[in-house]
């Protein structure tokens, strides 16, 4: 369904790609009154101070109807902003394209994740060791 070749379609041709989307499309835009939630779980296991250690994350954000943003630009467009305000304070060392897990770490971690509170997205952390 997703080949751009044409194929004869009931005596005309067509891509099924561009088909497919002129089906589907249509069902997919948002009606009047929709929003869109994030919802985000990850898991992360290691070793730490020798014991066995998994950490949860997990995140539920709604759109801002009050103020017309989007859950996605929320969760997307905060989070650049405050990386942007870390970097432009020093805070952040790393140069060139880093990956947030790979500059946001420490002291930058808890600061990062205290600016996102005060937006109110809300990431749930949980801690599990054994050993």
């Amino acid at each position: 369904m997703l080949d751009l070749e044409p194929v004869e379609i009931g005596g005309g041709k067509a891509a099924p790609r561009d088909f497919l989307l002129a089906r589907i499309e249509p069902h997919l835009r948002a009606k009047p009154g929709d929003t869109d939630v994030c919802v985000m779980y990850n898991t992360v296991v290691g070793t730490k101070f020798g014991m066995r250690t998994k950490i949860s994350y997990h995140l539920w954000d709604e759109a801002d109807t009050a103020n017309g943003i989007s859950s996605m630009g929320r969760v997307t467009g905060y989070s650049a902003a405050i990386g942007a305000v870390m970097i432009g304070r020093g805070m952040i060392k790393e140069r060139g394209c880093v990956p947030p897990e790979d500059c946001i770490y420490g002291a930058n971690y808890t600061y990062f994740m205290k600016e996102l509170e005060k937006r109110q997205i809300n990431v749930l952390e949980t801690v599990q060791t054994e050993g």
